[in-house]
C-alpha cells in the first residue's frame, strides 16, 4: 500500500519534473530566426531595417507614441541571446519613444497578439559603441517581439478613416460608428445601465471629457444620456470598443454645453463597454 504522504510527494516530484521539462523545452525554442529566411521584408526608407511578421494580431495597431507591453528576445548575429523577457518570465512595458530607433520604426503597426521579428542594423540599435559586454560596437541585432498591449495617448480617431460606417436608423442622419474591438457576452440594450470608459473630442481634436484621463470608469443609465449614446451604445458587448461621430442634433444641440462644447458642435467619442450593470 502507498501511504498518502508518499503518494503526494511523488505527485509533486512528477509535477516539478514536468514543469522543468516544459521550461527547458521553452528555452530551447528561443532560437535566433534564420538570417537568410525569405520571410524577411525590408522596411522602406528605414536604413536596412527588416521585419518578419510571424503572427498577425487584432485590434488597434500600435502607434509611434504608444506605450507597449511585450515579451521580447534579442540576439547578436552569432546567435547569442543578450536579453530576454521570456527567459525572465516577466513581460516588459516601455514607451516606444524612449527606445532604440529600430524599435521605434519596427513596432508601430503591430496589433495586440502579434509576433514580429526585427533585423536591426547597428546604426538603428546601439551604434558604434555597442552596449556593455554583450553587445559589441557596430552590432546588428535580431529581436522577436510579442505584443500584448499598446496604449496610445488620447488622440482623436481620424475623421477620414475608412472604418467609419454610416449609422443607418430611420430619421437619423450624419451619425457614424466604428467598431474598433468586438466584445463578448450579453449586449447592452436601450434600457441598460452601463459601466464604461469614454473620451469625447470636438472635431478640432480637443478633449472635453474623459473617464480614461480620470482613471475611473463611469456608470450611467443610457436613457439619461444624449440621443447619440442612446442610439449608439445598444448592441455593444462587454470588452467592446466603439467610436462614434455625432452631429450636434444627437449631442448637445444648438446651445452646446459651454464653455467646452460650443453650439452646434459635432462630437467624436470613443467608448469601451466594461459591463452591462442591468
Amino acid at each position: 500500500m502507498m501511504y498518502p504522504i508518499r503518494a503526494a510527494f511523488l505527485a509533486l516530484t512528477t509535477a516539478f519534473a514536468l514543469a522543468n521539462a516544459t521550461y527547458a523545452e521553452e528555452k530551447k525554442e528561443l532560437k535566433m530566426p534564420a538570417l537568410d529566411s525569405k520571410e524577411w521584408k525590408e522596411v522602406k526608407d528605414s536604413d536596412g531595417l527588416k521585419t518578419w511578421d510571424v503572427v498577425e494580431g487584432k485590434g488597434d495597431a500600435a502607434k509611434p507614441s504608444a506605450t507597449v507591453t511585450i515579451h521580447y528576445t534579442g540576439w547578436t548575429t552569432d546567435g547569442k541571446i543578450f536579453d530576454s523577457s521570456v527567459e525572465r518570465g516577466q513581460k516588459a512595458t516601455f514607451p516606444l519613444d524612449n527606445l532604440i530607433k529600430g524599435w521605434q520604426k519596427g513596432i508601430p503597426g503591430m496589433k495586440p497578439g502579434s509576433t514580429r521579428r526585427l533585423f536591426i542594423p547597428w546604426a538603428l540599435a546601439y551604434g558604434e559603441r555597442g552596449r556593455g559586454a554583450k553587445i559589441p560596437p557596430k552590432a546588428d541585432l535580431i529581436f522577436e517581439i510579442e505584443l500584448f498591449e499598446a496604449v496610445s495617448p488620447l488622440e482623436m480617431p481620424s475623421l477620414t478613416a475608412k472604418e467609419w460606417k454610416d449609422f443607418k436608423v430611420e430619421g437619423v442622419e450624419g451619425m457614424k460608428v466604428w467598431d474598433a474591438v468586438e466584445g463578448k457576452g450579453v449586449a447592452a440594450v436601450a434600457a441598460s445601465t452601463v459601466k464604461i470608459h469614454y473620451t469625447g473630442w470636438t472635431t478640432d481634436g480637443k478633449i472635453f471629457d474623459s473617464s480614461v484621463s480620470r482613471g475611473e470608469p463611469a456608470t450611467f443609465p443610457l436613457a439619461n444620456l444624449i440621443k447619440g449614446w442612446q442610439l449608439g451604445v445598444p448592441g455593444m458587448k462587454p470588452g467592446g470598443k466603439r467610436r462614434m461621430i455625432l452631429p450636434y442634433q444627437l449631442a448637445y444641440g444648438e446651445q452646446g454645453s459651454p464653455p467646452q462644447i460650443p453650439g452646434k458642435a459635432t462630437l467624436v467619442f470613443e467608448i469601451e463597454l466594461i459591463a452591462v450593470e442591468k
